[in-house]
C-alpha cells in the first residue's frame, strides 16, 4: 500500500549503520603515532594551525562545538608550562577531552598538548568524519604516562577516504589527577609524519626487504602508476578485503611509508579496507562484487582464510570485471598451529591457494613462510606475534605488512604489460581495426575503444563549456544517461537492527545482491526488510516500490527481474545451532543502483588543471564507439583512459 511503501522509503531515509567497529580483540591495537618531548613540535611546513577557542585554559572550559571537557577543572599555578592555567582532573572519576575540527581526507595530522600523567589508565581516539567507509575510521592513540613530569605529547594520525572533519578524545582514569595544557592542531608534513613513524618502528628488528626475482611479477599496471603517474590521477587507490586478519593490518601506513619512499613523484595514497569477523573467500566474493567494483580501486590486497575453490570462483568473476591489480597473501601461524616447523609453516592448503592466485595473475605474497622464518631467525614462538590465540599484534601486522610491501617493486619481466589492460589514447585516427578516432565531423569527435570501462581526460578553463548539455554524449548510439551499464554499494545493515551477543550485525546480513537483465534495471535506492523471525522478508525499491517477498533460504528474482538475492552469500543466516534464524523482525539492510556513467563533463575551473572523469564503467567488455559532440563547447580534450579487464574480453 502507499502507507506502507511511504514508511519503508522513510526507514531508507534514516542514518545507516557506518563506521562499526570489530570486537575489541578484532581491532588494531595502535595505528596513530605518539611523540614525547620537552618543547612544542617545529612547525617546518610553517603549516597554519586550527583556531580552539580556549585551548591554553586560562579560563575556565565551557563546552562549545570544538573543544569539550568532562571531570576536568581549571589551576591557576605558576607550574603552567604555558600561560598561568591549566586543567586538572577533578576527583577519581573518568575525566575525557574532545577536539572536533574540520579536516581533509587520507592527510597526516598532529594534535598536540602538555601533559602530566602518573599511573592513571589512558586511552585515546582518532575518528574520521566520512561516510565513503565503514571500517577504518577510528585510529587509536596512545597516551603515555609521563612519570608525574609536563611533557609535551604530539599524537600524529592519518585521516580516513572521505573526510571531512575529525573528533580526537583522550580518557583517563584512576591514578593521580590528570592535567593538561595548551591543545592544539594543525595538519602535519609528510616528512614530520614518516620521522614519527620511523620513531614507531625503530621499537621493532630490521629486516632486509631486498627485492627477489620474482617480485612485482603479477603488478606491473600498480607499480606502472607509481613510476610514471598520469597527472589526472589525483590519488592511488589499496582496498584490503577480508576477515579480522585484514583489519588488523590497521590502516595502511606501512604501505603509504613505503610508497612515499620508493615513489616519490607518485600520487597520494589513499587505503581503505572493508573487513567482517571470520569473512572467507566465499563472502568476500560478494563484496568484490557488491562493493568494491564501484570504488574503482589499482590495487586489491586479500588476506583472509579459505579455500582454493571459493577464491577461484572470486578472482574468475573479479578478473572480468577490474582492471586492479590483486595480491593475495598467506596467513600467519596462530596458536592452533602450536610449533614453528616445516609442517606448520608448509601447509598445503596454501600452496593450492597460491596455485589459483598465480593462475589469475595475482601477485602472491608467501607471507606465512616468511612469517615462520623471521620467527626462527630470532629464535620466538609463535606467541611473540600475536595479541591472542589468533590475531597478530602490531608487530605481527608490520612483519605482514612488509612482506606485502616488498613485493611493491618493479620486475624485469612482469606478467603482462600495463597497456594490455588501461591504455592512453589521444584524439588521433585509428589504423584499420585499432582504437582510436574514427572520425571528426559535423561538430563532433568519434573514438573506438575495447575494454569496459572509459575516462575522459581534460584540462581546465576559466571559460571551459560543459559537453552533453545541448547534445548528449553516447556510447555505441546510447545517451550515457540511458546506458544500462550499474555498479552497486555495499549492502549496509540498519542502525536499530537486531545486535547479536558476538560480532557486527553486517555479519549476518547479504553480502550479495546481484542485478537482472541491464535493459530491466532502474537506478534507485533498494531494501529488505525482514518480516517476522524466522527469514521471511519484503524486498523494497525506492522507485519500483514492493517488488516481491523472499525468504533468506531460497533465492530470490524480484517481481520486476531487476534485482537477485542469492541465499548462499547471506551470511550467518542461522545460528550455530542451525535452526534458529539470526534475523529479526524489522530488521532491514539498504543499499543502492547507480548507473555507472557521467552524462555531462564541466571544464570549467583553475586554468591549466588537467581532470579525468569516468564516462562509462561496467559496459560489456569488448568493442565500443564514443560519441562526444563537441560544437560550441569550449573544451580541451587531451585524450581517453580506456580500461579492459584481462577476462570476459569478447571476441575482436
Amino acid at each position: 500500500s502507499i502507507s506502507f511503501l511511504a514508511l519503508a522509503m522513510g526507514l531508507m531515509s534514516q542514518p545507516l549503520a557506518f563506521g562499526q567497529k570489530m570486537q575489541k580483540a578484532e581491532e588494531p591495537e595502535e595505528v596513530g603515532l605518539t611523540s614525547v618531548g620537552d618543547a612544542y613540535f617545529p612547525n617546518s611546513g610553517d603549516l597554519p594551525g586550527f583556531e580552539i577557542p580556549n585551548g591554553n585554559f586560562e579560563v575556565a572550559p565551557n563546552n562549545g562545538d570544538i573543544l569539550q571537557t568532562s571531570r576536568f577543572i581549571t589551576e591557576s599555578s605558576d607550574q603552567a608550562p604555558e600561560g598561568k592555567s591549566f586543567l586538572i582532573q577533578e576527583g577519581k572519576a573518568v575525566a575525557t577531552i574532545s577536539l572536533t575540527a574540520p579536516a581533509r581526507e587520507g592527510v597526516p595530522y598532529l594534535v598536540s598538548v602538555w601533559l602530566r600523567t602518573s599511573a592513571a589508565a589512558s586511552s585515546g581516539m582518532a575518528t574520521s568524519k566520512t561516510d565513503e567507509i565503514y571500517y577504518g575510521k577510528n585510529t587509536p592513540l596512545d597516551v603515555p604516562d609521563t612519570g608525574g613530569a609536563w611533557k609535551r605529547v604530539g599524537f600524529y594520525f592519518r585521516t580516513a577516504p572521505g573526510t571531512t572533519g575529525v573528533n580526537v578524545m583522550l580518557r583517563f582514569s584512576g591514578g593521580e589527577a590528570v592535567a593538561i595544557d595548551d591543545i592544539r592542531f594543525r595538519e602535519a608534513t609528510e616528512a614530520e609524519f614518516a620521522k614519527a613513524y620511523a620513531g614507531w618502528r625503530a621499537k621493532y628488528p630490521s629486516r632486509d626487504l631486498s627485492p627477489r626475482p620474482d617480485d612485482g611479477k603479477n603488478l606491473s599496471l600498480f607499480l606502472s602508476k607509481l613510476t610514471h603517474p598520469d597527472p589526472s590521477q589525483k590519488t592511488i587507490k589499496i582496498m584490503g578485503i577480508g576477515s579480522s586478519y585484514t583489519n588488523m593490518l590497521g590502516n595502511g601506513e606501512r604501505l603509504v611509508q613505503w610508497i612515499r619512499e620508493k615513489y616519490p613523484k607518485a600520487p597520494p595514497v589513499l587505503y581503505e579496507k572493508h573487513v567482517g569477523s571470520a569473512v572467507e573467500f566465499d563472502y568476500t566474493r560478494g563484496w568484490m562484487r557488491q562493493h568494491v567494483l564501484s570504488k574503482q580501486p589499482d590495487l586489491v590486497i586479500l588476506y583472509s582464510g579459505g579455500n582454493a575453490g571459493d577464491l577461484e570462483k572470486l578472482l574468475r568473476d573479479f578478473r572480468a570485471y577490474s582492471t586492479a591489480d590483486v595480491i593475495v597473501a598467506s596467513l600467519h601461524l596462530r596458536e592452533r598451529d602450536e610449533v614453528v616447523s616445516d609442517a606448520t609453516i608448509n601447509a598445503p592448503e596454501w600452496d593450492e591457494i597460491r596455485d589459483v592466485a598465480l593462475k589469475y595473475g595475482c601477485e602472491w605474497v608467501d607471507s606465512r613462510r616468511e612469517w615462520g622464518a623471521y620467527l626462527r631467525e630470532h629464535g620466538q614462538s609463535i606467541e611473540w606475534l600475536l595479541k591472542d590465540a589468533v590475531h597478530q599484534s602490531d608487530h605481527g601486522a608490520l612483519v605482514i605488512n612488509e612482506n606485502i610491501c616488498r613485493h611493491l617493486v618493479p620486475n624485469e619481466a612482469p606478467s603482462y604489460r600495463p597497456e594490455d589492460r588501461e591504455r592512453f589514447l589521444k584524439m588521433e585516427a585509428a589504423a584499420e581495426g585499432q582504437e582510436g578516432t574514427v572520425a571528426s565531423e559535423g561538430g563532433s569527435l568519434a573514438l573506438r575503444f575495447r575494454g569496459n570501462r572509459i575516462d575522459l581526460i581534460g584540462r581546465k578553463s576559466a571559460d571551459g563549456g560543459t559537453l552533453g548539455t545541448s547534445s548528449a554524449i553516447t556510447i555505441d548510439g546510447t545517451p550515457l544517461d540511458e546506458l544500462p551499464a550499474f555498479v552497486t554499494t555495499l549492502i549496509v545493515p540498519g542502525a536499530k537492527n537486531h545486535r547479536p551477543e558476538r560480532g557486527s550485525t553486517a555479519d549476518r546480513s547479504p553480502h550479495l545482491i546481484t542485478l537482472g537483465e541491464p535493459a530491466k534495471v532502474v537506478p534507485q535506492s533498494w531494501m529488505i526488510r525482514m518480516y517476522g523471525d524466522a527469514g521471511a522478508y519484503e524486498l523494497i525499491g525506492s522507485v519500483t516500490g514492493h517488488d516481491g517477498y523472499g525468504h533468506n533460504g531460497e533465492n530470490l528474482t524480484s517481481n520486476s527481474g531487476q534485482i537477485l538475492v542469492p541465499t548462499d552469500l547471506w551470511r550467518r543466516r542461522l545460528e550455530s545451532d542451525g535452526e534458529t534464524y539470526t534475523n529479526r523482525d524489522g530488521d532491514t539492510f539498504s543499499w543502492e543502483v547507480h548507473r555507472a556513467t557521467t552524462p555531462t563533463v564541466s571544464f570549467q575551473g583553475r586554468a591549466g588543471e588537467v581532470f579525468s572523469v569516468t564516462l562509462a564503467d561496467q559496459l560489456s567488455n569488448g568493442w565500443h564507439e564514443l560519441t562526444i559532440p563537441i560544437e560550441g563547447v569550449v573544451c580541451d580534450i587531451l585524450g581517453v583512459h580506456v580500461f579492459e579487464p584481462p577476462l570476459g574480453r569478447s571476441a575482436p
